[in-house]
């Protein structure tokens, strides 16, 4: 058995040159090769493997045939770890038996799973290969495979560069890493080949997914449901990056946001337990992207107001002229491709690399042990109700019950209400889900009424700006939607001041 670390890499066509000049640049012994990889990928027709986590591949090199069964692993951002077993073999038909028993899950009948096997999908593609032997005896193999996954008529691209520890610091492959998005556009890749194969396989794309409560159970400790949260975040801060560069979908771009705003309020939460200041500094950088995607909520408030051809606003008798110019409001924010260019360039990769290694080599191991310990032996139960209660009473001395609110009133306590509803995404799951549904429940419908008086915003703009003239109807109309609005969160507010809170 082999433990994989590597790095993967999505990279450009032109990184070939750039290669080879930083493999040269490291002092290293170097060892180049190239050639041809046909890959199959097996699976039964319902998917065991799959479900089991477990990835079945026969490659062909020349004349050498190697069966590979990859287990259940972990991947961090773009580091991944997969215990993997190799046997040679001399046909392209998998032998089953002659991987280690102990590998299958208990009730696995390994003779009948032979039978069911089926070719899957296949990766077929060219490898430059970049052994990098350092005098200190550490050991890098970088490689960069250019080439096609398929399944029956439907293809997809493979452009990418893979950093593998064969031996030493698992230092080295971020350092590299960072090297090489110095030189040219790439962005750390969390779908290995295989995981792609399947969804071409089964047809199906990724979809836009809300950020959903991290999975800490009572069982954790404070230091294993903190890096659980940031793990989260981060994870699905990148799913919907992929996303968005695939299908261009805005919608990926706010869920970005989700997972940045997650990890930076997991870190608040958890700062007591850092005695040392590089947790405020990883926070601070995670800022840089959050001002990069400051103007999603205004593009996707303004998409909603122009939908169906500016529904919201056709009674009005200027209906045609605001629509025209918020139509050019709309096309001033950011095109597709430079958010693109954010996502490859080098700021954004060394931000992620950042987070990774942050994740992997822990160093508030390094800290006191009475801070340590407390970190690493006191339940995550313990400080639940506290993290909680804590935002709870913030929300009281903001959004006071005995005070009617305003307009100015919500806006100014919109971003206090997004980072709050965070904390129950942090610790939520360790307490009755119903309950804190029915809590949590006005309090989104709060958040979606201040999301629905932003809405209105540009066109109240367009009458600051004289753009439009005011005559009483457009004024008359932004009144009574404003009124409508506060009047239905004045009542939501009111109801969840009320309720009891679930962690009690």
């Amino acid at each position: 058995m082999q433990n994989e670390i590597e790095i993967k890499l999505i990279v450009s066509d032109e990184i070939e040159d750039v290669l080879n000049k930083l493999s040269k640049d490291q002092g290293v012994k170097l060892v180049t090769q190239a050639f041809e990889l046909a890959n199959i990928y097996f699976d039964t027709p319902d998917k065991k493997l799959r479900k089991w986590d477990m990835g079945l591949r026969i490659r062909v090199n020349d004349q050498h045939i190697e069966q590979t069964i990859k287990t259940a692993g972990q991947v961090i951002g773009g580091l991944h770890q997969r215990p993997e077993y190799n046997v040679d073999i001399t046909q392209r038909t998998p032998q089953l038996d002659l991987f280690p028993q102990q590998i299958w899950p208990e009730d696995c009948d390994v003779s009948q799973l032979q039978k069911e096997i089926k070719p899957l999908f296949s990766t077929d593609f060219s490898r430059h290969g970049y052994m990098m032997i350092y005098p200190d005896g550490n050991v890098v193999e970088m490689v960069f495979d250019r080439g096609t996954i398929s399944s029956d008529d439907k293809k997809v691209e493979i452009c990418e560069v893979e950093l593998e520890l064969v031996k030493g610091k698992p230092e080295l492959i971020f350092e590299l890493a960072n090297q090489l998005s110095k030189y040219s556009p790439c962005r750390f890749g969390i779908d290995s080949k295989a995981a792609r194969g399947y969804r071409l396989a089964q047809g199906v794309t990724n979809q836009v997914v809300p950020l959903v409560m991290v999975q800490v159970s009572s069982d954790d400790s404070l230091e294993q449901a903190y890096v659980k949260t940031i793990s989260h975040g981060l994870s699905h801060w990148q799913y919907h990056i992929e996303l968005f560069i695939e299908q261009h979908d805005i919608l990926a771009l706010r869920e970005v946001k989700n997972g940045l705003q997650l990890i930076i309020k997991a870190n608040e939460l958890y700062q007591d337990f850092f005695a040392n200041n590089e947790l405020k500094e990883l926070t601070k950088s995670l800022f840089w992207l959050m001002d990069q995607l400051a103007f999603i909520d205004d593009l996707l408030r303004l998409e909603e107001l122009l939908a169906e051809k500016g529904k919201a606003f056709k009674k009005l008798e200027q209906n045609k002229k605001i629509f025209s110019l918020l139509t050019q409001q709309r096309d001033n924010f950011p095109a597709t491709q430079d958010i693109v260019t954010i996502f490859n360039s080098a700021k954004h990769s060394q931000l992620v690399s950042k987070l990774m290694q942050w994740l992997y080599f822990k160093p508030w191991l390094q800290q006191p042990k009475p801070s340590l310990e407390k970190f690493q032996k006191h339940s995550v139960c313990t400080q639940a109700s506290s993290f909680l209660a804590q935002d709870w009473e913030l929300v009281h001395k903001t959004l006071p019950y005995d005070e009617d609110l305003n307009y100015q009133d919500y806006l100014a306590q919109r971003l206090n209400l997004q980072y709050n509803m965070q904390v129950g995404i942090c610790v939520g799951n360790l307490f009755d889900r119903k309950a804190q549904q029915r809590f949590r429940a006005p309090w989104l419908d709060i958040a979606y009424g201040i999301d629905l008086l932003l809405q209105f915003e540009p066109i109240k703009q367009l009458l600051r700006d004289e753009k439009i003239i005011d005559d009483d109807n457009i004024s008359n109309w932004l009144e009574r939607k404003q009124a409508s609005l506060i009047h239905a969160m004045e009542l939501s507010r009111k109801s969840a001041l009320k309720s009891i809170p679930y962690w009690l």
